[in-house]
């Protein structure tokens, strides 16, 4: 099915393990409406496609517009697809989705084209097109949450390598014989600053009996400690979560670093969750970066936060059906 290249709008879609969010998006990255609704991720690929069309289907319902005036839908994903035939190869939050068929069965239910990306890769597009990377030649994202995603854009195309599982910069060896990764390696960037990661370096910071901030914060109960907490506390003056944050920000800074020397990025992109620390973490990064990256690879390179916050993923679905319509 061809996209409408003469439609004025496109969806965008952002599928995660919870939620499903759908966003009706002009040519100019304007959010006109939305839908919501469950993902139901862990009862079958048939129940979720369902949500989707509903949260489609909202989207539309709840703007000015009708599907007839919707040139395509892109959607973002965690996991491996195959772009071109609308396969999911894998998924860590999907039941039994090895080798499944999305786009086709959300195609004939709604009538309109369907696009699909691994969800990392999508939000950096999503951030090249509308946010912080706009005008970027070459841009890294960097996504900071339960895991570390990351993409790559370059002349505003994604790239995933050749068969869609790249890039994986939160899996670069960061620290030898470090902390063991979700992958089964060690040492890996994701390792030692995802979510998980923080919170356990800031709880064994204060099981030293150090006084902390984040005691009161958490009910005395340092098991309920969240990254919010951290760099809430920080922005307090608390020395625990300052070294906390620091320490993360090494880390990061050292991913980038690597990011920065690899590829010569003109612009590095940091969001996600994690992110919003500021300057408690970004600071270090930026600071690390400086020691680490090499000075030819450094010039002209900026290290930005990302500025869509939880819209990149719908913008980014729908940068991806605009660039089909444009081309």
């Amino acid at each position: 099915m061809e996209l409408k290249r003469n439609a004025k709008y496109v969806i965008g879609v952002d599928l995660g393990g919870t939620n499903v969010r759908a966003a009706v998006v002009d040519q100019a990255g304007d959010i006109i409406s939305e839908g919501r609704t469950d993902s139901r991720a862990m009862e079958g690929l048939n129940v979720t496609i369902g949500q989707i069309v509903i949260a489609i289907r909202q989207a539309v319902d709840g703007s000015p517009v009708t599907m007839d005036n919707i040139a395509g839908v892109g959607m973002g994903m965690p996991g491996t697809v195959k772009s071109q035939e609308g396969m999911v190869m894998w998924s860590p939050n999907f039941l039994g989705w090895d080798g499944v068929q999305i786009s086709q069965p959300i195609r004939d239910e709604i009538g309109v084209p369907m696009l699909i990306g691994n969800d990392a890769n999508v939000a950096a597009l999503g951030e090249y097109a509308f946010g912080a990377g706009r005008g970027a030649k070459c841009m890294v994202m960097f996504t900071l949450g339960t895991g570390i995603g990351s993409g790559l854009v370059i002349d505003g195309k994604i790239w995933t390598g050749v068969n869609e599982s790249g890039p994986e910069m939160g899996h670069h060896i960061v620290l030898a014989d470090g902390p063991r990764c979700s992958c089964g390696r060690y040492g890996c960037l994701e390792a030692l600053a995802r979510r998980d990661a923080i919170i356990d370096r800031a709880a064994r910071k204060a099981h030293q009996g150090r006084a902390t901030l984040l005691l009161d914060k958490s009910g005395h109960d340092l098991r309920y400690v969240t990254p919010a907490m951290i760099a809430e506390a920080a922005a307090e003056g608390d020395e625990i979560a300052i070294e906390t944050l620091r320490e993360t920000g090494y880390y990061i800074g050292i991913g980038v670093s690597n990011a920065i020397n690899m590829l010569n990025p003109d612009k590095v992109v940091i969001g996600g969750g994690i992110a919003q620390a500021g300057e408690q973490l970004f600071a270090p990064i930026r600071t690390t970066v400086e020691v680490n990256a090499l000075y030819q690879q450094l010039q002209g390179c900026e290290v930005l936060a990302a500025e869509l916050g939880d819209n990149a993923g719908v913008l980014g679905g729908a940068a991806m059906a605009l660039q089909q319509i444009q081309a």
